[in-house]
């Protein structure tokens, strides 16, 4: 038995993690040559005047491990520790809870692996990866297309438009700006889901590059908001737009089910080179027409 024991401490010395046994309130009772170096220690024996909740880093975690221990013999978890240095490392835990007859726990004892290297890596990849999304974010937000639609986003409308503005007051050309706000959209989203949502956008979308003219600008400006800048034409200017607009969503509607059918608030502003200065003034114009009539559609349906 005596020989027996002597290979058993001999090999608890050499293995290269911690092994640990402390008593129910953390005094530590025996503990090998790793698990010393690994709490900066000097050794063995010196760690057995400490107590482990000295080296939590986050004083809950001990008291969750204790929580889970009170329900089930053994599991493992993952926490930091603070080195007798104050350097914190990463630790894997598999510990167990030993009990008497009566259930009172006598001592625990378990395995620290350090993790410190792993959990380092993983802080790397997960900032490499965020470092990609927002490179992917900065990209996009630099783009002039809205993903989704194909059409103009925000910053390739005022890209364009600013110089399409330019061009009219040169030529002196009538222009007008459309503001268009997709109606229930929302509601679409919370019943059926941000797919059923998107296909509605991506609708509107056809029908305007299917009304408007290529020379036309138009652009998905915010979630359910789209905007068009255009210059009159022969075939008419603002009214007939918004004559062909409504006969292409009726057509529309006609082949969907009642959540999927269209309806759009458009407010339209013919630009003035006197009274407008600038296309953030236009676009907020427009955006009030629009208002003006979804109000009166809100009114005419109350009443």
């Amino acid at each position: 038995a005596r020989a027996k024991e002597k290979r058993y401490r001999l090999l608890v010395d050499h293995l290269p993690v911690g092994i640990y046994r402390t008593t129910p309130d953390g005094h530590f009772i025996e503990a090998n040559p790793s698990l010393a170096r690994m709490l900066g220690v000097r050794n063995p024996t010196a760690l057995l005047r400490h107590n482990v909740k000295e080296f939590y880093v986050k004083k809950k975690d001990r008291e969750e491990h204790l929580q889970k221990l009170a329900t089930r013999p053994r599991f493992f978890t993952e926490f930091e520790l603070r080195r007798a240095s104050g350097r914190r490392i990463w630790v894997r835990d598999y510990c167990r809870a030993h009990e008497n007859a009566d259930g009172r726990v006598l001592f625990y004892d378990g395995i620290l692996v350090d993790i410190t290297e792993r959990k380092n890596a993983e802080k790397k990849l997960r900032q490499a990866a965020e470092e990609l999304r927002q490179g992917n974010e900065e990209l996009e937000s630099l783009s002039l297309t809205d993903h989704l639609t194909g059409l103009n986003n925000r910053r390739g409308f005022f890209t364009l438009g600013q110089q399409q503005m330019k061009i009219a007051k040169r030529l002196r050309k009538d222009s007008f700006l459309l503001y268009i706000d997709v109606d229930g959209l929302k509601k679409v989203n919370d019943a059926l889901g941000h797919r059923a949502g998107d296909r509605i956008l991506v609708a509107v979308a056809g029908i305007l590059k299917e009304t408007l003219r290529e020379s036309d600008i138009i652009a998905r400006i915010g979630g359910d908001e789209f905007a068009v800048l255009a210059m009159r034409s022969q075939r008419g200017g603002e009214r007939a737009l918004l004559g062909r607009l409504e006969d292409r969503i009726r057509a529309h509607n006609l082949g969907h089910a009642k959540r999927l059918r269209l309806s759009l608030s458009m407010g339209v502003v013919r630009y003035d080179p006197k009274r407008i200065t600038s296309l953030e003034e236009f676009l907020a114009q427009a955006d009030f027409h629009m208002y003006q009539q979804k109000r009166a559609r809100v009114a005419a349906v109350e009443t």
